[in-house]
C-alpha cells in the first residue's frame, strides 16, 4: 500500500484499470442494511476508497464520504466523481477526505449509517479500526467489506494452477509472488478470513458478524462461512 503514497504514483492510470463492482453486490449490501428495523439512509462512508469506484455506487444515501490515506487517490476521486455516472455530477452529494481508515476524526460519533470497504480492508489495522467503526456507526448501522482474489477462467479450470503459480510463486524471475506487499495480499487471497470478529475487539458494540462467499463450481476451495 505504500506505493499509493509515492509522489510518482499515477492515480489516473490506476483508476482506468481498476475493476468496478456489479450492481447485484450493492443491492445485496443495501438489502442487508435495510432488514434492520430503524435502519437509516442518511450517511454512507467508503473507507480505503481509492479513486472512488465503489463510492459513487452509494447514492441511495443522502450524504456520501470517501476516505483514503493517499492524496493522489483523493485528487483523482474528486475529479472522477464529476462525470462518473452517465455524465451526472455527484460532487454535491459526495465528498472525499484524506485520512487513514483507522482515524475517522472528520466523522461525528453515531453519525454514519453504512460503512463499506471495497478491496481495501486487508490493509487495515483492526485493533484501531474496529473502535472507530463502533464510534461513528449509528445504532442499527452496517459495516460491509469485500474483496476479490485471483481471477479464474471458468471454462478452463485446469488453468487455475498456472494462474496461481504465476501470481503467487516464489520465483521472482518468473512470477509475481515476491512483489506483493504482505501480509495484506495474503489476507486478501485467503478471502479475508483473517479479519477479526469485532464482537471480540469491541464487546457489546456489534450484534452480528458473518462471511458471505460468491463463487462458482470452478472455485470450490473456499473456507467455511
Amino acid at each position: 500500500m505504500a506505493t499509493f503514497g509515492k509522489a510518482t504514483f499515477n492515480a489516473a492510470k490506476y483508476a482506468s484499470s481498476r475493476p468496478t463492482y456489479p450492481k447485484q453486490l450493492f443491492d445485496f449490501v443495501f438489502k442487508f442494511h435495510e432488514r434492520t428495523q430503524g435502519a437509516r439512509w442518511d450517511t454512507a462512508v467508503d473507507v480505503g476508497c481509492g479513486t472512488g469506484q465503489a463510492t459513487v455506487e452509494l447514492t441511495p444515501f443522502r450524504h456520501i464520504v470517501g476516505v483514503d490515506p493517499s492524496a493522489r487517490m483523493i485528487e483523482q476521486a474528486r475529479e472522477g466523481v464529476k462525470t462518473r455516472l452517465a455524465g451526472l455530477d455527484l460532487s454535491k452529494q459526495i465528498e472525499f477526505v484524506q485520512s487513514p481508515a483507522e482515524d475517522l476524526a472528520s466523522l461525528q460519533d453515531g453519525s454514519v449509517d453504512l460503512i463499506i470497504a471495497a478491496q481495501a480492508c486487508h490493509w487495515f489495522k483492526w485493533d484501531k479500526f474496529w473502535p472507530e467503526v463502533a464510534r461513528v456507526l449509528r445504532k442499527n448501522g452496517t459495516f460491509a467489506a469485500w474483496g476479490y482474489s485471483e481471477f479464474r477462467l471458468s471454462r478452463f479450470p485446469s488453468a487455475t494452477r498456472i494462474i496461481n503459480d504465476y501470481a503467487q510463486g516464489a520465483d521472482a524471475a518468473n512470477s509475481l509472488g515476491t512483489y506483493w506487499e504482505r501480509p495484506g495480499r495474503t489476507i486478501l487471497d485467503e478471502h479475508l478470513v483473517a479479519v477479526p470478529d469485532p464482537r471480540e475487539g469491541v464487546p457489546g458494540k456489534f450484534s452480528e458478524f458473518e462471511h458471505v462467499y460468491f463463487t462458482a463450481p470452478h472455485y470450490p476451495d473456499l473456507p467455511d462461512a
